[in-house]
């Protein structure tokens, strides 16, 4: 038995994800897991299923103390190791740092004498960044260099922990109180809507995100509402948070229907209760929808303004996610981020998703509006894979996002997926040759300024005169870092193992240079090999479907 203890001092959203991995560590072993977040996001923690132990920082006090020139600095600083008190003179088997930040780096470097083992971004006594495995690197420098991430944050997590993910079992706390209200009162306006109450399909509708740059337009919500009102299998309500502002905003939209919607008020306490009781979630990005995940209710989630949806997307087998094209969508929030930005996405596209959604055969693809697309979430050993259902799409950005993560399945897994490669020729033949052919010269290049780098390092070990052309050389080929292309993700591991390096003198740093090549020319063939696999798939299809066609057709 592990004691574990996370530390996530993110917002609440984030606290929630962590449900996903909490759920994992205590499903195989019999783990006990605490954690500690900022005591506003305590409610949110207080949700979780199977955390044994509970503790906060009070961040607002410690600003208080911080900020006012009447106290020391000290007092601040004593308030927080007060907090923290519990926690170092607490023995633990692992400690994580699910913030990822610099404030949780600090926190756990304060904490490493606590623990055996430290996951996550910390620091060494000599203040350097300490990671122990592959997958810290990616998650830390890599995945926030390429575009379009290819995996999502909980599974890196998993991986880091190297810990199988585990999708059953209960994630959430629920009153069994509230679980009754909520159920009744659904079911009673099931009874109430115009068709059968057998088929009839309750869809709540989240109103508000934190940031105005996420929010579903109240346009598209009004007509949303509307078209969804005129199908008499589809019951909208109307999902709120008891507070001011989203009760006046939900008052507008209701006096538009003449205030004939249901509005449903309900905490963090109960907001479970609810969505275990409809049948589809429609939000934007918000805390709402990882709860949603973790109480297994199926979410259509509409990504506008910066949300990270390959990041921290809906992440619940069979949850779809409507989006503008990924190549028109800026991931960074920025000054200029506003929701009429950018934004194709209309209720006849929402509504055309609904009705995919509740079909039972999933063959007829929704019509979507130009510059708009459905992604579906599925499953695999990587976990978590957002694909393509309909909509337009920028066939070599998939090809290459599903790429990136075939090449991560291989280095640091172990794995490779045959439905990447069939994934991937759904995107046309000529797309994925296209693809490979750009791909292959760009594996031409990095391996011969890679070569060229090994060969003035090995004389600038016999001549440290030469160090300069291996100074220049290595220079052109951390440069791949900045490039789009599947080689960016070796070198940026490669890269970030340089800067690691500590030894001291130029022959230590020169040998441990040289196998960091070596190991680097190693992955940079098993791109080579991902390359011929797609190759080799596409040359199948190409006979299946010259052989399909018949010998008569074949001559035409």
């Amino acid at each position: 038995m592990k004691k574990i203890l996370i530390i996530n001092l993110r917002r609440i959203g984030d606290v929630y994800t962590s449900g996903h991995l909490i759920n994992s560590l205590v499903a195989t072993q019999e783990n006990t897991v605490s954690l500690l977040v900022y005591k506003e996001s305590s409610l949110a923690a207080q949700n979780l299923k199977n955390i044994s132990s509970l503790h906060t920082i009070d961040r607002k006090e410690i600003i208080t103390l911080k900020t006012n020139k009447l106290f020391s600095d000290g007092f601040a600083l004593e308030q927080l190791f007060n907090q923290l008190e519990e926690i170092k003179m607490t023995k633990w088997d692992e400690i994580i740092n699910y913030s990822n930040d610099i404030v949780g780096a600090y926190l756990c470097s304060y904490l490493r004498n606590s623990t055996a083992k430290m996951v996550g971004v910390h620091f060494s006594q000599e203040r350097n960044i300490v990671t122990n495995n592959d997958w810290e690197i990616l998650f830390n420098d890599i995945l926030p260099v390429v575009k379009y991430a290819p995996v999502h944050f909980v599974d890196c997590y998993h991986k880091m922990m190297e810990c199988a993910l585990n999708r059953e079992g209960e994630k959430l706390i629920t009153n069994p109180e509230n679980n009754a209200l909520a159920f009744s009162n659904i079911s009673t306006i099931r009874k109430n809507q115009k068709g059968s109450e057998r088929t009839a399909k309750v869809i709540g509708i989240q109103l508000k995100t934190a940031d105005t740059s996420k929010d579903i337009p109240e346009n598209i919500i009004a007509e949303l509402i509307l078209m969804l009102k005129n199908n008499i299998e589809l019951v909208p309500v109307l999902l709120i948070a008891p507070i001011d502002e989203e009760r006046r905003y939900a008052k507008e939209i209701n006096d538009k229907f003449d205030n004939s919607l249901v509005v449903i008020e309900a905490d963090l306490t109960a907001i479970a209760s609810v969505l275990m009781n409809i049948d589809l979630l429609i939000t934007p990005d918000t805390a709402i929808k990882h709860i949603a995940d973790l109480a297994e209710t199926p979410v259509l989630e509409i990504s506008l303004g910066h949300a990270p949806f390959l990041k921290q997307g809906s992440y619940s087998a069979g949850s779809l996610i409507l989006t503008d094209i990924i190549t028109e969508r800026n991931f960074t929030k920025s000054e200029q981020t506003d929701s009429s930005n950018c934004n194709y996405i209309t209720a006849q596209d929402i509504v055309a998703t609904v009705l995919y959604f509740f079909s039972k055969s999933k063959t007829l693809r929704p019509n979507l509006s130009n510059d708009v697309t459905l992604y579906t979430c599925t499953f695999d050993k990587l976990g978590a894979r957002y694909s393509v259902v309909a909509g337009t799409v920028d066939a070599q950005t998939e090809i290459h996002r599903l790429m990136s993560r075939q090449l991560i399945n291989i280095l640091y897994d172990h794995n490779e997926s045959m439905e990447i490669y069939d994934d991937i020729t759904d995107f046309g033949m000529v797309a994925g040759s296209t693809w490979s052919a750009k791909e292959k010269s760009n594996v031409t290049n990095v391996m011969r300024d890679l070569l060229g780098t090994l060969r003035s390092l090995l004389q600038s070990m016999e001549n440290k005169k030469g160090s300069r052309d291996f100074v220049m050389n290595l220079g052109k080929l951390i440069a791949y870092t900045e490039t789009n292309s599947l080689v960016q993700i070796p070198v940026a591991m490669f890269k970030t193992k340089i800067e690691s390096i500590k030894a001291k003198t130029f022959d230590d740093n020169a040998k441990e240079v040289e196998v960091l090549l070596y190991d680097l020319k190693s992955d940079i063939q098993k791109v080579l090999h991902c390359i011929k696999q797609l190759e080799d798939k596409i040359s199948a299809q190409r006979k299946a479907d010259f052989i399909g066609r018949g010998p008569e057709q074949a001559n035409n």
